[in-house]
């Protein structure tokens, strides 16, 4: 026991130092970037989170092209950094911030960054105050800004890029047609527009035809500066050539239309995506363009190296779970924990000879993915009742608790329908199934408090290593969309209101797995991977499956509307979203099932699995309100 608790704590260790190299090694380019996190104050007094890199190259002698780069809907600042690590290398300041309400910036107390000019028609969520900082700087080179946005991101930077016209050299937006109000005739700015062609966001906007979308009347006329003609005599946009208008201020600016292979650019972002930004940047900009790039068909021979952070980031979690596992293990051995482990007790689940542990194996892989869809659009209004003042969080996070709420009730049928087919007539009660807290039948509710407190030191641990990581680090990790911070201290009631919230399905769950006996394997090393793997397989396999086939018919088949079950009442967002639910549903999947085998009891493992849960839900993302 004490040779695998040491193999744990030097695995975990290694996690640890490999996942600090990787990212930090990445971020700085090896030491030629410097990395800084910084909280900056808006006109209005708000807070907004920033993260710079400043290339060693970038002196007040020889100042550098600076990029502002603002993330997605419902996102964080990290996401930008698959684009940050690669500019900075190129020798570009590069400045990613968490919008005005999103992650670690604060929800805006004034209209100084929110309300929309007449001409942009969106607000600038942080630009101005982001801006405000950068021309302070004497290593930036003023006359080079980049202003870049990612989806809604794109929204709020073109309109800081129309709010602002001297201030910009160049304009991009990734995966969003959006250019400010329908009457602007004003972008006196180079222009660059970054579309996927598996963009699914797009597929739905443009019945499956992204192309199209270069094409809209305003994209073209801002392509060829003709705001007089008949609509139809303004020419087609051909995608990839690089067009110059005469602006109303009488310069010249070019404009640029790429449809690179990707989707929406922050879900499953591409090399080619990648590079295609490289080459949009440094070929207008004029700094940083890689050797042997002449034109936009040579952009393969762009070096990229943010897939290493992306491992980076991998290992960063790799190490908290690995931790939590250690430490969940040896306070089970401990004077203080071992109370928690009781007596084993009789078997109860449907012996798999009987053909209803395999009716009641199957219902439950397919539940989760039955109810997949009316559960994530029943956000706003649940069994009839409006529960849209229940969120303080906006957007997905809310989707994935509606979920749950709807996968509970299904849960607890089945675990009703097994209590009655087979769990009374063998014992099943309330103790046996999991709810006792001593051996003798007495409910102690110093139990309860031992294994919360047993909970939250194990997510604790996780919470601490990742913490450390982070602090060295400065950011969060972000793979995809799965997303993971250390928690702000204004998100604290959305620890309990969460914590809460998840409490059905987790606690059902773990009572419809009781059916097919997952938790009765012995508790060894391969018993214990037996029972994850088939509780994982329950729980959220068939999610993964459902995942994988949107990913392939988005990636392959260049459609969504074909498919009303993903086109209708954005379940394509949803859908595409299922990976971070699938990555935090079998950690805390795994952590439950785990901690339940070795005490036998649902408690313990049930306050990892909430606290766990917890902490991936709350830790990133908008905020709609902070107290109720």
């Amino acid at each position: 026991m004490k040779s695998k608790r040491i193999i744990g704590i030097a695995v975990t260790f290694i996690l640890f130092a490999l996942a600090m190299i990787m990212i930090i090694g990445v971020d700085t380019n090896w030491g030629k970037t410097t990395v800084k996190k910084l909280s900056l104050s808006s006109a209005d007094g708000d807070i907004i989170s920033v993260l710079l890199y400043k290339p060693k190259s970038a002196t007040p002698e020889n100042p550098a092209p600076a990029v502002m780069y603002a993330h997605g809907g419902n996102d964080m600042l990290e996401q930008g950094s698959s684009y940050a690590v690669e500019l900075a290398r190129r020798g570009y300041v590069v400045i990613t911030w968490d919008y005005t309400g999103a992650h670690n910036s604060d929800i805006a107390t004034g209209t100084s960054e929110t309300a929309p000019s007449k001409a942009a028609g969106a607000p600038t969520m942080g630009a101005e105050t982001v801006y405000n900082t950068l021309k302070t700087y004497n290593f930036v080179d003023k006359s080079k800004i980049v202003a870049m946005g990612h989806s809604m991101g794109g929204q709020y930077t073109m309109a800081f890029s129309i709010n602002n016209q001297e201030a910009v050299n160049l304009q991009v937006n990734l995966g969003m047609n959006f250019y400010g109000s329908a009457k602007n005739q004003d972008y006196n700015f180079n222009f660059v527009c970054i579309i996927g062609d598996a963009d699914e966001s797009t597929l739905v906007r443009s019945n499956n035809n992204v192309a199209s979308i270069f094409q809209v009347e305003q994209i073209r006329r801002i392509f060829s500066g003709d705001y007089t003609s008949e609509a139809n005599k303004v020419p087609a946009i051909e995608i990839g050539k690089k067009y110059y208008a005469k602006s109303t201020d009488g310069n010249t600016y070019s404009r640029t239309a790429y449809m690179p292979d990707s989707c929406h650019a922050y879900y499953l972002v591409t090399n080619d995506a990648v590079q295609t930004v490289i080459y949009a940047v440094t070929s207008n900009i004029g700094v940083g363009l890689d050797a042997g790039v002449n034109s936009y068909e040579d952009r393969g021979k762009i070096s990229t190296v943010w897939q290493v952070k992306d491992i980076g980031y991998i290992l960063m979690l790799a190490a908290a779970v690995a931790g939590m596992v250690v430490l969940a293990n040896f306070l089970l051995d401990t004077q203080m924990f071992k109370g928690l482990k009781l007596s084993k007790i009789p078997a109860l689940g449907i012996e798999k000879s009987n053909w209803m542990h395999w009716v009641f194996f199957g219902v439950l892989v397919v539940l989760p993915v039955v109810l997949f869809r009316p559960g994530i659009i029943a956000s706003r209004t649940f069994l009839g009742i409006d529960i849209s003042k229940l969120w303080l969080l906006g957007g997905t996070n809310n989707s994935y608790i509606a979920w749950q709420w709807t996968v509970s009730i299904g849960m607890i049928v089945v675990f009703i329908a097994y209590h009655f087919l087979w769990g009374k007539k063998h014992g099943g009660n309330l103790q046996s199934y999991g709810f006792r807290t001593t051996d003798d039948g007495r409910f102690s509710i110093g139990y309860i408090g031992k294994a919360f407190m047993f909970g939250l030191l194990t997510v604790g641990c996780g919470y601490l290593i990742f913490s450390l990581i982070s602090a060295y680090t400065k950011q969060g990790m972000h793979i995809a969309t799965f997303m993971l911070s250390t928690i702000n201290t204004n998100r604290s009631l959305c620890i309990l209101m969460y914590f809460l919230f998840q409490i059905p399905y987790f606690l059902t769950s773990s009572l419809a797995l009781k059916s097919i006996g997952v938790a009765e394997t012995e508790d060894t090393m391969k018993g214990t991977l037996k029972s994850i793997l088939v509780g994982t397989i329950c729980t959220v396999v068939g999610l993964l499956v459902l995942w994988l086939f949107f990913v392939l018919i988005v990636t392959q088949g260049k459609t969504v509307t074909d498919s009303t079950y993903f086109a209708k009442d954005r379940v394509y967002i949803y859908t595409i979203a299922i990976l971070p639910l699938f990555i935090g549903m079998t950690i805390a999947n795994a952590l439950n099932i785990t901690v339940a085998k070795k005490t036998n009891s649902i408690w313990a493992g049930l306050f990892t699995a909430l606290l766990w849960g917890t902490w991936m839900l709350i830790s990133c993302g908008g905020m709609t309100k902070y107290l109720y």
